[in-house]
Formats: structure tokens, sequence, C-alpha cells
């Protein structure tokens, strides 16, 4: 089919000798090398901050490092168990401290980013709209800002979605064996990360059989292929989660039935996580570009795979979106949170960008949009960096990464031995102070579903206080207890703030340290 396009306009494909002459005159920040450069300096200023500046891991980095005390077939019955069988094995190599979970974050972040840039390739004709899809990620602000603090199983899944699709679309164009076998990988690799990736396949598939080429490439005799290598790993999967006894599809079916919430409070729910995910970068996108937006070289007539393409997309998004609200009224959920959305929303940069380059009128604000995404990206570094040297609660709350958790470590470690258990109110008291204290085994005292196995310990103690690091009720002193009132590190923050932790302690052969 041909394209109909104004002069100067790139409607070949990628690879095309066009392309290709082209590609010399296109700005640094457009050409792949450039795109790899740049998210790669973004995941390493991060992850500098992580291990050099924050105290202490945040809350949901805290859970998985309680987790990863053992290799188990299953942990918590929400969660699958692939993440924490990565941090165990990267604990082995680089400690419990701060690195294992920077890699865990920073890598699938940035595998994240090149493999929807290669998406864009395929949806998007322009390389400069392919490169601002790219960056656009930053303004999801669970990517860009919530990804820093809170995100681990999802930023794996997020992976197979991204890898998966980008699979489907060179199935479509060039079925082979190998392709089939690797959509069924990446369906292990996003089950594995997060049980949410079967609503991402499920939907996925809907969408195809709407759009023919696609519907060809799911139905040809060889997804049989896809069917088999899936099924091998996750039927030994299924085999080793029955014989651990763990409880997980009593744990999922109680959390897919909902709370028994009103429409209300569900809609409320729906909406502040529909919105907090797509709002900030659809709303960017609307004011920037297009505000007196005149179609000045618009792609009319699209080439038909990048066509077919971003239709599936539209109903991914569409067909989505409308499910996850149903579903939420139907089960009475008011637990939705703006996460959720990665399985349906992951790929509404490319979804934006095609759409743009199909209206127009872009070419004149491109500086003022990046001028934006810089400014954004700016903004969230300064943010976690002021966190460390004014911890305001007003700025960040608890400020848990501000925390120096670490001061504890050498105390403990003197009056306990170089292999202590220690006992924790919680799973995140407990996570966060095993990255914090080298070689330490660390319990909590009501646990129902992970128990870490035991092992010989050189001293057992109780140490209560680290929950927030907000000044708490510690309980009576015993005899032997140790008290410890420690300033944080931060310059700006008059008077300092406190963290008050108290260390009682036990026998070894006290049943809380068993």
């Amino acid at each position: 089919m041909t394209e109909i396009h104004r002069p100067g306009q790139q409607t070949s494909m990628p690879g095309s000798p066009i392309l290709q002459a082209a590609g010399d005159a296109l700005p640094f920040w457009a050409r792949q090398s450039g795109i790899l450069i740049i998210i790669g300096a973004w995941a390493v200023i991060h992850a500098l901050i992580a291990v050099f500046m924050e105290g202490a891991i945040n809350l949901d980095d805290a859970t998985e490092s309680y987790l990863a005390q053992s290799l188990e077939a299953a942990y918590v019955g929400r969660n699958p168990p692939l993440f924490d069988w990565l941090l165990y094995g990267l604990q082995k190599i680089v400690g419990t401290g701060p690195v294992g979970f920077a890699l865990l974050r920073y890598v699938p972040l940035f595998l994240c980013a090149f493999l929807v840039y290669r998406i864009a390739r395929q949806l998007i004709a322009d390389p400069r709209l392919q490169a601002l899809a790219v960056y656009s990620l930053s303004a999801i602000w669970v990517i860009g800002y919530h990804g820093h603090r809170i995100l681990t199983h999802s930023n794996l899944m997020i992976v197979a979605i991204a890898g998966l699709f980008l699979t489907l679309l060179a199935l479509v164009r060039r079925p082979s064996l190998g392709l089939y076998a690797a959509l069924g990988l990446w369906s292990v690799l996003g089950l594995m990360s997060q049980f949410g990736f079967v609503a991402f396949l499920a939907v996925l598939v809907l969408s195809c059989m709407l759009e023919p080429s696609f519907r060809r490439a799911l139905l040809d005799r060889r997804i049989v292929v896809t069917f088999i290598v899936a099924a091998l790993p996750l039927l030994a999967y299924g085999l080793a989660l029955n014989h651990s006894g763990a409880n997980t599809p009593q744990v999922m079916a109680d959390f897919l039935s909902g709370s028994g919430a009103g429409p209300d409070r569900v809609l409320a729910s729906y909406v502040a996580a529909l919105f907090g995910y797509a709002l900030p970068l659809v709303a960017l996108v609307a004011f920037i570009f297009l505000p007196w937006n005149r179609g000045d070289g618009a792609l009319t007539e699209p080439e038909e795979g990048r066509a077919a393409a971003r239709r599936v997309v539209r109903w991914l998004i569409v067909i989505g979106v409308l499910a996850l609200l149903v579903s939420s009224l139907v089960a009475g959920t008011d637990s939705v949170r703006d996460r959720n959305l990665h399985v349906f929303l992951l790929l509404l940069p490319v979804y934006l960008f095609a759409e743009l380059e199909r209206l127009g009128g872009w070419r004149p604000r491109v500086s003022y949009y990046l001028g934006a995404l810089g400014a954004l990206a700016l903004i969230v570094v300064v943010v976690r960096v002021l966190v460390q040297i004014w911890p305001h609660p007003a700025l960040c709350g608890r400020c848990l990464p501000a925390e120096p958790l670490y001061k504890i470590a050498s105390p403990i470690l003197m009056g306990l031995g170089p292999a202590p258990t220690l006992v924790a109110d919680d799973r995140a008291s407990a996570g966060r102070l095993r990255a914090a204290v080298p070689n330490a085994r660390v319990v909590i005292a009501a646990e129902f579903e992970y128990h870490p196995p035991t092992r010989p310990a050189t001293g057992c103690a109780r140490v209560t206080g680290i929950a927030n690091g907000l000044p708490v009720l510690l309980p009576a002193p015993h005899r032997d207890t140790m008290e410890m009132s420690i300033k944080w590190p931060a310059p700006l923050m008059k008077p300092p703030r406190l963290s008050d932790w108290q260390v009682t302690p036990l026998p070894k052969d006290d049943p809380l340290c068993r």
C-alpha cells in the first residue's frame, strides 16, 4: 500500500535505504545508540542514588529481603517466586545490601524501555516519535517515580509484556517455530513474575482475534509449540508448589473474591488508579501537541503492518480498561492500584505517538516535549537526593530510604557475633534489618506463610523500632536491653530527625529465635 505523506516526512520501514540515508541527519537522542545511552544513564544515575546515598531499603524491597533468606517453591500466596529466586541468587554474590535491589530494579527497567523502543519502531515510522514514545515511559508515574520506591515483581512482568508483544509482531511478519517457542518462554517469565500477567494474556488474545493478520498468527497450528514450551516449566512449578503445601490457590481465590465494597468505593478506587497511571502522560502530550495543531505532515495512510499493530494496541487498551472496571464492580473490590494497569497500559506511549504521527503537526513542538520530559526526570532525581538531605515528613512521609539503618549493624554484630538471629515485629522490619546487618537471619514473631530455615546462630536478640523511622513507643527495657537514639545524617534538617531502636538479647533456645 502506498503511503501518503508530505515533503520531508519519513514513512519507510526501519532498516530501509530511505531511513538509513536519513539516519545521519537524526539528532543524537533519536538514534538507537543515543536512546540506549540516555536510558542507560537514567538507570545508572538512579541506581547510584539507591546504592550510595540511601541509608535503608524501601518497604516493598524489605518484604522481598525477608523472603529471600532461602530458595523455596513458594513464599507468599499473592506473588509468584521469580523475583525472590533472582534476589536470592544475587545476594549470594553481592550481599544483602542495596546493590542486589538496584540491579533487580534498573536492569529490568532498562530492558523494558529497550523492548518498548523496538515495539515503537514497528508502529511508528519516524525515529523521533519512536524515541519520544520510549522517553515517555518516565511520564507514567508508576515507572518514572514510584518505580524507584515500591515496585518489585511488576518490574519483571513489564519486561515480559514488552518482550511477548515484540515477539508477536515478529510472528505476524514472518512466522517460525522459534518465535512460537519464544512466545511460550515470555509467557513463563510473565506468569512467574506476577499473576496479573494472566489478564494481559487474556485481553491480548481477544484483541488479536479482532485483527486478521494477528488472528492468523495465533490460529496457526504451530501455536502448539507455544503451549508446550510454556506448559513444561509451569507444570514443574505447579508440582513443586503442591509438594511444598503452599496455599497459593486459596490466597488468590480470597484476593479475587474482592472486599465487598460498594459501587462508589469501587469506582473511586478505579478512577484513582486509571488517572494515576495515564493522566500525567496523556495530559502532557495533549497540552504540548494538540492546541492549534493544523495537522502539518500528517501520515494519513500508514503502512498496513503498522496500522494493524496500532489497532491491536488500541483494542488491548480499550478492552483491558473496560474489563478491569467490570470485574472490579462484579467482585466489589476497591483495591485496584495504578500499578495494576501495567498489564493494559504499558504500551500507551507507543499508541499515543503512533496516533500523533497520523495527526501531524508535531515536528515544531518536539523540543518543548523533550524539555518537559527532561525537567520531569530531573525533578525526580532532585527529589530523591533531597530526601537524603532534608527528610521532612512533608516531603517523603516516613522517608524510609533516608533512615540510617546501617548504623545498627556494628553494635549488633559486636554484641551478638557475626551470624546473629534477629527477631523483628513484621516482614518490612525484618527485611530492612536483614539488608542492614550482614549475615543476619531474621524472623518475625507471628508468621503464617514463610519462615526462614534454622541455622546455627552466634546470638539472638529482639529488635524493635525499625518499622517506620519515626519515634515509636518501645517496650519496657529488660536488664540487658540496649537502646539507641540515632540522628539522621541530614544536613538540611533542623532539628535533626531521630530513630529510636531497642535491642533485647534472647537465649538462643528461645522459641522466638527458632
